[in-house]
């Protein structure tokens, strides 16, 4: 049987295409490694390791670490107002305390109004405050009353977590539960309670106590967790670091500095080590194209590309990589130290007997 020679042409072509593919695979995992040493640096700076996806949950293997957590507001007990006996099933409850008084509208003129306040209005410093008399000091005050349970992602907030958690909005108490002394001082008007005796005509020193809620649908959170609990938490700097933010946000919304995680990394790797694979089983010539050869002749310079990224950053990655560069350069040279089979030296003693 008469052996064709080789096409010089082909076999060339076909050497520079798997020279391209290696060449993609090492800035493949040059891009993915690069990224992934920026998004580690960031989380080093902001005093570990951040919990994010799924591997941010309560347990064991969450406690004192950073944790960084979006997904739907749980209020699990309410929001409540002890003095009215009022609750919402809402992250805050904020009471609005206001009196109808005078204030003055132009003290240059001399002109006074009655209206509601939310703070007392002091009628001694009125350039004109004869007949113009407040009652002086609120008999209670606003306040904020903040739920006892809140929680994302499976995780409980703290008390400090939740009063910065922002936002109100209109809310409509249910005032059947009022103490029997507030129900008989106040009456129901307009989702407000109101001291006036004609709500239409309130005079001066009635009182009027209103309620709005803090019930955000979504919170993204980034605190430390202590067995379940996520709190306060200092970057190396000691400057405080957790935050609550409202809605759905990224690692780098919340911390501007901070480098998010590559997109599809371990995929993007995978990818890497399949076209140096294709690409040395190109480059090898026909005689000596070996699978197992090519994968590891492959993976030997995208595990030191790799490395280098991380040494000084994750060294213990960076040591493992350097051991696999090894291992893979010691298999691809037994390999290619290996006797030929029977067949193919067969074929290249033809090759060489046609030369």
């Amino acid at each position: 049987m008469e052996a064709r020679e080789p096409n010089p042409m082909r076999t060339l072509a076909t050497a520079i295409a798997g020279a391209v593919l290696l060449v993609i695979a090492l800035l493949l995992i040059g891009f993915t490694e690069h990224a992934d040493r920026l998004r580690a640096m960031s989380e080093d700076a902001l005093g570990g390791f951040v919990l994010s996806g799924n591997e941010a949950k309560p347990g064991a293997a969450s406690n004192g670490q950073l944790v960084f957590v979006s997904g739907d507001t749980q209020v699990v007990k309410p929001a409540i107002d002890p003095q009215f006996n009022v609750n919402a099933n809402a992250v805050a409850l904020v009471r609005k305390v206001e009196m109808f008084q005078w204030h003055e509208t132009d003290a240059s003129q001399r002109s006074y109004d009655q209206d509601w306040i939310d703070h007392p209005v002091d009628a001694s410093k009125f350039a004109q405050p004869a007949g113009h008399d407040n009652p002086g000091a609120f008999p209670f005050d606003g306040a904020r009353f903040d739920s006892p349970d809140v929680r994302v992602g499976g995780f409980q907030l703290g008390p400090k977590l939740v009063a910065e958690i922002e936002g109100v909005e209109d809310f409509t108490p249910d005032f059947h539960a009022l103490p029997p002394n507030m129900a008989a001082t106040f009456q129901v008007h307009d989702n407000a309670l109101v001291t006036s005796a004609d709500p239409q005509h309130p005079r001066i020193g009635d009182l009027r106590v209103s309620w709005m809620r803090i019930a955000p649908k979504r919170i993204t959170v980034l605190a430390r967790a202590q067995n379940g609990v996520l709190v306060q938490a200092s970057d190396t700097s000691g400057h405080p670091l957790a935050q609550v933010q409202i809605g759905k946000r990224s690692l780098s919304d919340v911390v501007p500095d901070a480098a998010p995680r590559p997109a599809y990394a371990w995929a993007r790797r995978v990818l890497a080590i399949l076209l140096a694979w294709a690409g040395v089983l190109l480059i090898l010539p026909m005689s000596r194209r070996d699978e197992w050869l090519a994968l590891a002749a492959g993976i030997v310079p995208l595990a030191l590309l790799a490395c280098l990224f991380w040494f000084g950053v994750r060294s213990i990655a960076a040591v493992v990589l350097l051991a696999i560069a090894i291992a893979a350069a010691l298999t691809a040279i037994f390999r290619w130290r290996r006797p030929l089979p029977v067949r193919v030296q067969a074929i290249r003693r033809d090759e060489g007997e046609s030369a």
